[in-house]
């Protein structure tokens, strides 16, 4: 009897070790994510979906919206105070932080706090910040797909003479750090199309610049970053509408460079980032990071896997051949 005893004793002391250790172990880290700009930004939702799907239940994830899409920019570094305060309150184990804007405002601090940190959507030389400095950072960077992309637009077009392409952003910090890379790299692009880059603000500015694309000359538009695009009244635009808006006006075919513009309300499509790969990359990183790999042993990346993504009507709508290999590929968006 003793020995029955001590056997079912000797499983149940099993049974309650394993259970203690899973449930330390539910929430192995903490891990923060302080987002440049909000959840209802499908570039924020796809990054962010991916962390999730990496990193949890294992460890605790949770964000803060900096918002920098809607807000003026005279708020930026009060909103970046608040996401310091939320950090310092949450304690955590890593920090992600996504785009350019969080780095900017938070890089120093964390350094010095000697929190790791991974960034994920960095568009500007991460030297300019010097990150190559912090040694408990490490990332990835975040580059339109310029040349696949019109290598791709320029296959898709019908055949002519001269093909000119009008690209489009808003104002933003990352619009003009996209834009001013962009610049750089025309002359390595195709010799035969000529890209033009313009950045503007006002909702005015956009609609009567894709009323008069065909006019102007350009045999298609790309609608890269259009979120901080203000009206009149200095009120920021609903970004989803005027995509939608210049989808059912313009009179080119319209294609876009990330894949959160892609709809049938939106952008045709084109070889574009994706924001889950984006974000599933970055997880990774912190996955390693949290199982003892040192940020400086974790080189950055570049994220130039691209994918092909396409709105049937869109393509239908402008009647567009989509070549049987790439077709194969594609991801359609409805």
């Amino acid at each position: 009897m003793t020995s029955i005893t001590s056997i079912v004793n000797r499983c149940l002391l099993i049974l309650l070790l394993a259970f203690c250790s899973n449930f330390t172990n539910v929430y192995a880290a903490k891990v923060v994510v302080i987002e440049s700009y909000h959840q209802g930004y499908l570039w924020d939702k796809q990054y962010y979906q991916a962390i999730l799907d990496n990193l949890t239940p294992q460890h605790e994830v949770s964000y803060f919206e900096m918002d920098t899409k809607r807000i003026p920019k005279n708020q930026y570094a009060a909103q970046a105070d608040r996401a310091w305060q939320f950090i310092e309150q949450q304690k955590p184990q890593l920090v992600i932080l996504a785009d350019d804007n969080a780095v900017n405002f938070l890089h120093q601090r964390l350094d010095i706090s000697q929190i790791p940190v991974v960034y994920l959507g960095v568009n500007m030389n991460p030297r300019e910040y010097q990150l190559n400095e912090h040694k408990l950072f490490t990332g990835v960077l975040e580059r339109p797909l310029l040349r696949r992309s019109l290598i791709l637009i320029h296959r898709l077009l019908p055949k002519s003479e001269h093909r000119k392409i009008l690209v489009m952003f808003d104002q933003s910090n990352t619009s003009k750090l996209t834009a001013d890379y962009i610049s750089k790299q025309q002359s390595s692009m195709l010799s035969d199309i000529e890209v033009n880059v313009v950045q503007l603000n006002r909702l005015e500015e956009w609609q009567q610049q894709v009323l008069t694309a065909k006019e102007q000359g350009f045999t298609a538009i790309v609608i890269a970053l259009y979120q901080t695009v203000r009206d009149e009244g200095n009120r920021s635009v609903d970004a989803e509408q005027l995509l939608k808006w210049i989808a059912e006006n313009t009179p080119v075919p319209n294609f876009g460079f990330w894949g959160f513009s892609v709809s049938a309300d939106g952008n045709i499509g084109g070889y574009v980032l994706d924001g889950y790969h984006h974000g599933t990359i970055a997880a990774k990183m912190v996955a390693k990071i949290l199982t003892g790999e040192k940020p400086e042993d974790i080189f950055p990346v570049t994220d130039d896997l691209g994918t092909y993504m396409f709105s049937r009507q869109g393509v239908e709508k402008w009647q567009l051949n989509l070549p049987k290999e790439i077709e194969k590929q594609t991801l359609w968006m409805d």
